[in-house]
């Protein structure tokens, strides 16, 4: 189509050119001959600058789209903006509408990743089952498939299990013993988790290998037997912008669209912090994040017991609470606790999960993977499994998935299996006792994505979308009325805490309680004032998609003088304090990705690099004299972007421990 549409505007072209030639060589005067080669000349403007639009398209990323992409760009382009250009638009806030595609990124896709085989995946040989009379799980073995599993059919075949409880540690995991079970055998009501080996009898080689979360359904609370409650699911899918949602998961997005009286959009989603633990943090306790200490003073040696979580209310509202979420260590766990924190939670069976089955031979697979399944589907069936347990019975359950976030490509592996999901939530009518909210807390942080023209953005506007039960369409329209309203409206995860509690108190037909710190936020439940700035959503200013934050090219003489200035302060920060004496590596410039300046203090930029050093690269924010190029760090937007060990500066603080490179 675009081929055949830039052959039709060229063959125009080019009788209108012949027309205007042939006019001007009929021109007898002089006079007469000055309009038409001005005409012409401005014509032939037109024509270049047509066909070098049609050639290469807008240099900027907001505007490329590639052709390559086997997707309906019309589908994945309708961000149903009231302006076609703005998500969100108003006297106020002005967030541009970003293109999903990129030449840089069309080459890319993700790499074809298989969990274990085919036999494991459709065949399993042992499978979780629940007993509806006794309400217990107990482990069948499908003897059916039992023959496909052996090398000889006359072997007999030996299934044990090591039995994970809730407050297990690593070492009780290492040395729990593989209990021998035989068919249908019922688990006991301690036990949170079991992982499952099956040996051919007499060889000590696993055939098969697989883990299982157990949800022993319990009463919490006499008065809630003979009513019905809405509980409220989160479904986090971490570092997932809105804009990459559209680009590499095409069918949830699809899906979701198709949807969209059951599922609500909210375009106007904006992060407040770096990264997803201030995000998280906003959301789950309310508090804002500009004074870090004291929003972190709960923070006990990395753990979070001691902080004020909305699951504490929703405990003693009487109604169930659940946690879980995969990593691949503590340095991807985004919420760490050393105690239970609700009801529920999932963190003893993953932490097992990992040493278990990523170390066994038989189960060397993708790091996306543990065992015969992707590392989220732990996470996303136990979600299922609270869901059905107890709906009617209200709740908060918080479920995320981190294991696809490092690369921006992941993403496009679950996206079958992510629809599946929501489908499951609908099928089995878990979407009528709960309100569901799908979202992340920041979209990606590091990679191609944030070193795009559009990496701005790409970080800031993370994915949210809210489905209501249908019942709340008969007795509270208003609020799907306010949905709707919100779409394009500026919004902030302590607006989003506001909404689970709205949701909840409705929910649970009780008085709706206001913990935020943000006085002006507020529920999405509830409409939002147009010309809302992000200082009334509780946003920093730097985080804000609204504030004009202007590109600069990176490779400039400007910028270049910019970034020495910055790495020489950095330079000097480290030989203060004695650690350029062979501890850390001088620093020095490798690329510089991108260049912000601030249209509200002009002297304010904010970059993107990467050093020579061990390719270690740095997100910084600072404030910048261009006449002494002088360079003052804003230390609060100092990020490192790499997982690179700091051991050697363990002792120093935030800072310098940021800036170390050891060698």
């Amino acid at each position: 189509m675009f081929l055949l549409l830039k052959k039709f505007v060229s063959n125009v072209f080019r009788k209108i050119f012949y027309k205007m030639t042939h006019t001007i060589r009929a021109t007898k005067t002089r006079s007469d001959l000055t309009p038409s080669v001005l005409v012409l000349i401005l014509l032939f403007v037109i024509i270049y600058y047509c066909g070098y639009r049609m050639r290469t398209g807008y240099k900027s990323d907001l505007e490329l789209i590639d052709t390559r992409e086997l997707l309906d760009l019309n589908l994945m382009m309708d961000f149903g903006a009231t302006d076609e250009n703005f998500v969100v638009h108003d006297s106020v806030c002005k967030i541009p509408r970003i293109s999903p595609y990129s030449p840089d990124l069309a080459a890319l896709q993700a790499p074809d990743v298989i969990c274990g085989t085919k036999l494991q995946c459709t065949k399993p040989l042992v499978t979780k089952r629940f007993d509806n009379i006794t309400n217990r799980y107990y482990l069948h073995i499908n003897e059916e498939w039992k023959d496909l599993y052996l090398q000889e059919e006359s072997t007999g075949l030996t299934c044990c299990f090591r039995e994970i409880k809730n407050e297990a540690s690593d070492e009780k995991l290492i040395g729990t013993p593989c209990f021998i079970f035989k068919q249908d055998f019922f688990l006991s009501l301690d036990v949170i988790g079991a992982i499952v080996n099956c040996m051919q009898r007499g060889d000590k080689k696993i055939i098969f290998m697989d883990a299982f979360s157990f949800i022993h359904k319990r009463n919490f609370s006499e008065e809630t037997k003979n009513d019905t409650k809405i509980g409220v699911l989160l479904f986090g899918l971490d570092s997932l912008s809105q804009i990459n949602l559209r680009r590499r998961m095409p069918k949830t997005y699809k899906y979701l669209k198709d949807n969209n009286h059951r599922w609500h959009e909210l375009l106007g989603f904006n992060k407040l912090g770096y990264d997803a633990f201030p995000n998280l943090m906003a959301l789950l306790t309310g508090r804002q994040l500009q004074q870090q200490e004291t929003v972190y003073a709960c923070k006990r040696g990395g753990m979070l017991d001691d902080c004020p979580f909305l699951w504490q209310q929703v405990s003693n509202m009487g109604m169930p609470t659940a946690y879980a979420a995969d990593s691949r260590d503590d340095n991807t766990e985004t919420l760490r606790f050393q105690h239970s924190p609700t009801d529920y939670y999932l963190q003893p069976l993953m932490r097992a999960v990992e040493r278990r089955l990523r170390t066994d031979t038989f189960y060397i697979t993708p790091e996306y993977c543990l065992g015969p399944r992707l590392a989220g589907s732990y996470v996303l069936d136990y979600a299922v499994d609270f869901a059905q347990s107890f709906a009617g019975l209200g709740g908060l359950g918080i479920f995320w998935v981190n294991s696809f976030s490092e690369q921006h490509v992941i993403p496009q592996m679950i996206d079958y299996a992510f629809v599946k999901y929501l489908r499951l939530l609908k099928s089995t009518k878990i979407l009528e006792n709960y309100v569901v909210i799908l979202l992340s807390a920041n979209g990606m942080l590091r990679g191609r994505l944030s070193n795009l023209d559009s990496g701005f953005y790409e970080e800031r506007l993370p994915v949210l979308y809210i489905s209501l039960p249908k019942a709340w369409r008969r007795e509270h329209t208003a609020l799907f009325q306010a949905l709707e309203l919100n779409r394009n409206r500026l919004v902030s995860p302590l607006d989003l805490h506001e909404t689970i509690q709205h949701a909840l108190a409705l929910g649970a037909g009780t008085t709706e309680l206001h913990y935020t710190d943000c006085a002006s936020c507020q529920s999405v439940l509830r409409p939002i004032k147009a010309n809302r700035s992000c200082s009334d959503a509780g946003i920093d200013w730097f985080w804000c998609s609204c504030e004009p934050f202007v590109a600069k090219w990176c490779n400039s003489y400007e910028s270049s003088l910019l970034l020495k200035a910055l790495l020489t302060h950095m330079n000097g920060l480290l030989q203060q304090a004695g650690l350029l004496n062979g501890t850390c590596g001088v620093l020095s410039a490798h690329t510089l990705h991108s260049v912000y300046n601030s249209q509200k203090e002009s002297d304010y930029y904010y970059v993107k690099f990467e050093t020579s050093l061990k390719n270690v690269a740095f997100e910084a924010a600072f404030w910048y004299k261009k006449g002494a190029q002088k360079v003052l760090l804003d230390q609060r937007k100092l990020n490192r972007l790499d997982y690179k060990v700091t051991g050697c500066v363990e002792h120093q603080s935030k800072l310098l421990r940021t800036l170390c490179v050891c060698l």
